[in-house]
């Protein structure tokens, strides 16, 4: 059983996972139907790997120097001229086929022919960047896809740059940079970041921020608008949300009780005015935030609510003058007392008198 080996320095780009310490050989044999192995090398190790043995269902017929190896598809082609068949490998799936093949001339040997840039500039080449100058990689294509013709990465007609089979798309629009997402169908879908990351705006955590901000807004709304009948009222505040917190501090005062007002329109006579100032104790951003507001009394108040103050008031005035005629009663029950003791006394007298 005669067989030899044939080696193929392969070098591929971008395509398939390749790398040129790997070096790839076919070993025919005469008989045993048509025999061939096919091996891979690794010149940095010195191991070889058997990659699969094909059967091409007829003795012999191999030439010396005959086939040859398409890099831009990673196929080894073996020519069979006397039985005219044609073998083909494909490195990148690990498969053979043998098909019919015509021969015109036996003992041709064949070239490669498919693509004059055979150093591979057509796929991957350097450049120069049309804004800076700078250098730049320039590659043949604008859709990157994986083995399987999944999307990677694609730079579609409208300057979008798509990421991605079901895509994270961003482009540049109206002198701003869009960023969305979009299903299998081209529609838009929501962008969800999950717990245990967080999206930052200019080193600042979005999420964080609003917490904060709900935390400061509970905190102003429990300060005081107005001074309720005083001169001015006063106090204090705190607010949470989420693991934020806040305090705050303010007063409020009422515009009726300042002579300022008297020139001014009944509007601001009625008028409240507010100020306060909060700031965050745990959560994103400490500064200090600031509100101030007026605010406007309208209408009259309801008669309902009128006669109820009324009625309160003359109950008031009732229970205070019971009260009063308590007393009075308790004054001249004791006046009765005192006279009936006199007049007791004046009997007395009137009595010795006689005696």
């Amino acid at each position: 059983m005669k067989s030899f080996s044939i080696l193929f320095f392969i070098t591929l780009f971008f395509t398939h996972q390749i790398y040129a310490d790997t070096v790839y050989s076919y070993t025919p044999y005469a008989d045993s139907g048509g025999k061939i192995e096919f091996r891979s090398h690794n010149t940095e190790t010195n191991t070889s790997t058997l990659l699969l043995t094909h059967y091409t269902g007829v003795n012999g017929g191999y030439q010396s120097g005959t086939a040859f190896v398409d890099e831009f598809n990673s196929i080894i082609y073996i020519p069979l001229a006397t039985h005219n068949k044609m073998v083909a490998y494909n490195i990148a799936t690990n498969s053979a086929i043998t098909s019919d093949h015509t021969f015109t001339t036996s003992g041709t040997t064949f070239l490669q022919y498919g693509n004059s840039n055979s150093s591979g500039d057509a796929i991957i080449s350097t450049g120069t960047d049309a804004e800076d100058g700078s250098t730049t990689t320039i590659l043949g294509s604008l859709d990157i896809s994986d083995s399987n013709g999944n999307t990677l990465i694609e730079n579609k007609p409208d300057g979008s740059v798509h990421i991605g089979e079901n895509s994270l798309v961003t482009i540049e629009s109206g002198g701003r940079q869009q960023l969305y997402a979009t299903d299998s169908s081209g529609s838009r879908i929501d962008i969800n970041i999950p717990s245990g990351t967080n999206l930052l705006i200019d080193g600042e955590d979005v999420m964080g921020k609003i917490d904060s901000s709900v935390a400061l807004g509970a905190a102003f709304a429990s300060l005081p608008t107005g001074a309720e009948g005083a001169g001015y009222t006063c106090g204090l505040g705190t607010g949470f949300h989420d693991s934020a917190s806040a305090i705050s501090g303010g007063c409020g005062f009422d515009f009726a009780n300042y002579s300022f007002v008297d020139s001014m329109p009944e509007l601001f006579q009625k008028a409240s005015f507010n100020i306060g100032a909060a700031s965050v104790v745990h959560g994103e951003g400490d500064d200090a935030t600031l509100k101030a507001g007026i605010t406007f009394k309208f209408g009259a108040p309801k008669p309902v609510r009128e006669a109820r103050d009324d009625n309160l008031l003359l109950e008031n005035k009732i229970d205070a003058v019971m009260a009063k005629n308590e007393t009075i009663q308790t004054e001249n029950d004791l006046l009765k007392a005192q006279i009936a003791e006199i007049n007791t006394q004046l009997k007395a007298l009137n009595m010795l008198a006689m005696n």
